[in-house]
């Protein structure tokens, strides 16, 4: 079976840094296909699936991929799918990168081989750091006129946006098997299903079935939270959700989220996604360029 190869050509100039930012507001469903030229993908909202050779995989509101170039992939099953594509010439990331090329993260995440794609996941307040500093990028690429320092801002904007990047990217560690990560499933659900109010651990713990110890020191290795924490965090991502696409104030979305006040719930929001309530409602009600 032949696929779709895009060429370089079609999206950069010569004389010229080779990069170019997209927004597909929306995306929609693209067969296998693959380019000369190397592919980075945030995820802004929505869902879908990311199609390989090979297999599939979810992505979802702060999922970052990477694709290089001569690697197939694909969009397919999508919702509201909406995401920024930077294209990025071969040469682009062979620049002066320093000790870029010595960073775990940039190893792990830009330097695969074979047919491999990462994902790396932001949270809500990692997004809109990179959501900012894409419009930087892409308004500085568009810039007109010669002997402006465009390029070189924008190649400047880009490095600052890879780093950010490999320094959030850790892969997923590898369990053993005496505890795989379907164990806590049930828990997780458990949680999904209570983002209404306060859960105690002696609640998780007998949901779980396993002793707080071990409960705690599973979800730390999986999520980087305790099992609180955790729970707190979900709280936090519905609250955002209710933030956008409702209709209702602060006072009501506290308690519709379990917290006792609104004072105690901004400090909680804050704590998790670095901004305010009420700088998250602008941040994302503000119009995409």
């Amino acid at each position: 079976m032949s696929y779709q190869i895009l060429p370089e050509g079609m999206f950069f100039t010569e004389n010229n840094l080779q990069m170019k930012v997209l927004l597909r507001d929306p995306e929609i469903p693209y067969s296998l296909h693959s380019h000369e030229f190397y592919e980075l993908v945030v995820v802004v909202s929505g869902q879908g699936t990311h199609l390989f050779k090979g297999g599939e995989q979810p992505i979802g509101e702060g999922s970052v991929l990477f694709i290089r170039p001569g690697v197939f992939h694909g969009y397919d099953r999508i919702n509201n799918l909406r995401l920024y594509n930077i294209l990025l010439g071969k040469d682009v990331l062979s620049r002066d990168i320093s000790d870029l090329s010595e960073m775990p993260g940039f190893r792990e995440f830009f330097m695969q081989t074979g047919e491999n794609i990462p994902i790396c996941k932001l949270t809500g307040y990692q997004l809109s750091e990179v959501i900012f500093l894409l419009r930087e990028i892409k308004k500085e690429s568009e810039q007109a006129g010669f002997a402006k320092g465009s390029a070189t801002m924008t190649y400047a904007k880009l490095l600052q946006l890879v780093i950010q990047i490999a320094r959030i990217y850790t892969p997923r560690p590898q369990l053993s098997s005496r505890f795989p990560y379907e164990r806590l499933t049930p828990i997780m659900e458990f949680m999904e299903q209570n983002l209404n109010r306060t859960l105690t651990l002696e609640e998780l713990v007998e949901v779980a079935n396993m002793s707080s110890s071990t409960l705690n020191r599973q979800f730390k290795t999986i999520t980087g939270w305790s099992p609180v924490e955790f729970h707190i965090h979900r709280r936090i991502a519905y609250a955002c959700t209710l933030i956008l696409k409702r209709k209702m104030t602060m006072e009501q979305i506290s308690e519709a989220t379990g917290f006792s006040d609104a004072n105690y719930f901004s400090r909680q929001f804050r704590s998790h996604m670095g901004m305010s309530p009420i700088q998250y409602r602008k941040v994302w009600t503000e119009p995409m360029q």
